[in-house]
């Protein structure tokens, strides 16, 4: 584990509660945080100087996380990286070329991927036809950013609420609907230069699918709700629980509490470093079309306020 702040101890429970993996040790370049009993390297190269690591996991802030992720690779270990999973779409495009020459599996903590069935990524979502609606309530005052170091400095950090909370539904909403190729936004809101506290945006996918979105953090009533019309059914994910409605009626899945999903993905890559073969759920490579939306996002201006894109993700 390199990063031991809120993040890697989410990571730590949800190794410690995972079967077939155990936690070798912690990596923190903050003297001041508590790692408890775990062993602690000194450095990310002390680390893979270890012969029992087969698995690191990266629960650094975005920014400057993509040598670490390269060094980790080229050492020859499986890699796990915490949300938002790159900057931008080039780098991580190059963790991915890099893990799949190596041939070591790459994954991202995008847990709510677990909530989805293959009934609900078979396709039948990406149409034209296809209309959808995302709102992201996830209150976060403004001491959150003026306090907490790198999560106030966008380069550090990529963005606000949109970056760290709404990227959970905004990546279900790429994995049902396909490849984004069109972004415009409107309605933004800062706490600081670049830290968004509100995003309102119209997103068009490959397919034709719309999806109108709006994520903020200026609410103290939470609510997560992504709700997806395809032309003779409707998936609606909220706060958690799937439902999807047919000419049969509505089917609800049981809600399976958010660490319970964190333990599912340190399972599939432990099932995936055992066996040779790429996670899937988890996949990093299927992160692509969020960090496109996230990478827009981040560099919309007031003159550009869409962004579109030739080759779809």
């Amino acid at each position: 584990m390199v990063g031991y702040g809120a993040a890697g101890r989410q990571h730590a429970a949800a190794v410690e509660a995972a079967s077939g993996l155990r936690l070798v040790g912690v990596v923190d370049t903050d003297p001041a945080a508590d790692t408890a009993a775990l062993p602690r390297y000194a450095s990310l190269s002390g680390l893979l100087q270890d012969p029992r690591v087969g698995l690191v996991s990266l629960c650094l802030p975005p920014g400057g996380r993509a040598e670490a992720a390269r060094d980790v690779l080229r050492a020859g270990r499986a890699l796990l990286v915490e949300k938002p999973p790159a900057m931008t779409v080039d780098e991580l495009d190059s963790i991915v070329s890099l893990g799949t020459d190596r041939g070591l599996p790459t994954g991202v903590m995008l847990q709510h991927r677990m909530r989805l069935t293959d009934e609900t990524e078979t396709g039948l979502f990406r149409s034209p036809q296809v209309t959808a609606a995302l709102e992201v309530s996830r209150y976060r005052p403004v001491v959150h950013y003026h306090q907490r170091g790198w999560r106030g400095r966008p380069r550090e950090a990529l963005g606000g609420i949109l970056a760290h909370l709404g990227i959970h539904y905004l990546d279900l909403a790429c994995q049902i609907l396909g490849s984004p190729v069109e972004v415009r936004e409107t309605g933004r809101r800062e706490r600081l230069p670049g830290i968004d506290s509100r995003i309102a945006a119209l997103v068009r996918f490959e397919s034709g699918a719309v999806l109108s979105m709006t994520v903020s953090a200026e609410s103290s009533v939470r609510g997560e709700r992504l709700a997806v019309y395809g032309p003779d059914r409707r998936l609606v994910i909220e706060d958690g629980q799937v439902t999807l409605t047919t000419e049969t009626g509505p089917r609800t899945s049981p809600v399976e509490p958010t660490p319970t999903l964190r333990r599912r993905v340190y399972e599939e890559m432990a099932h995936a470093i055992e066996n040779g073969s790429a996670p899937v759920a988890c996949s990093l490579v299927r992160a692509r079309g969020v960090t496109w939306l996230t990478e827009a996002l981040a560099h919309r201006t007031e003159e550009a306020p869409c962004r579109t894109q030739e080759t779809p993700c």
